[in-house]
């Protein structure tokens, strides 16, 4: 036998081992491959229901999200309204608040005036009596207080006048009025 012969035995006998590791290689690939293509058709089949489901309520689901568009210019609009709205309300706001301290800047001056008039009268009064202005003062002014260790009459602490506030009551149609809010 010569090496030729021999090498060429080694490469027929490498030659069927490499043909049956192919065969055993293949048998092994297409049962895995069986075991595979098993596993995806029993998915498929459970997820068929589903995908119809979903199918069926995408096609419900269509014509809401066709209404969805007319539907957010609706609320653009009703927002834009109220912005508005709230402008308005603003700006009637701050009428109301220049209104009410115009109305409060007028009490305090008709006040003023009241307690000049008064005070007035009441020293027109004195010299036509022949007493001080003000005895005549402190008796249009409110009640003397007597102290016993004091010589003269005392005049009683005045109390402090509360902050006064206009009260429009309700913006509505004008209504009957009532006597009792006549002040």
């Amino acid at each position: 036998m010569d090496v030729l012969q021999i090498a060429l035995i080694v490469l027929a006998v490498a030659g069927v081992w490499a043909v049956v590791e192919v065969a055993i290689t293949m048998r092994a690939a297409r049962r895995d491959i069986e075991k595979v293509t098993s596993a995806a058709t029993e998915v498929i089949e459970q997820a068929q229901p589903v995908v119809a489901k979903l199918d069926g309520i995408v096609d419900e689901m269509e014509p809401a999200a066709k209404q969805v568009t007319p539907l957010l210019v609706k609320v653009e609009g009703t927002v834009d309204a109220a912005n508005d709205s709230l402008g308005r309300v603003n700006g009637i706001l701050e009428d109301v608040s220049s209104v009410s301290g115009t109305a409060s800047s007028v009490t305090g001056a008709v006040n003023r005036v009241a307690e000049s008039a008064a005070s007035g009268v009441a020293s027109v009064v004195s010299r036509l009596r022949g007493g001080s202005a003000a005895e005549s003062a402190a008796r249009i002014e409110g009640p003397v207080e007597k102290d016993a260790a004091a010589e003269g009459p005392k005049l009683a602490p005045e109390p402090q006048a509360p902050t006064r506030y206009v009260d429009y009551g309700e913006v509505s149609a004008p209504a009957e009025t009532d006597p009792s809010d006549a002040e």
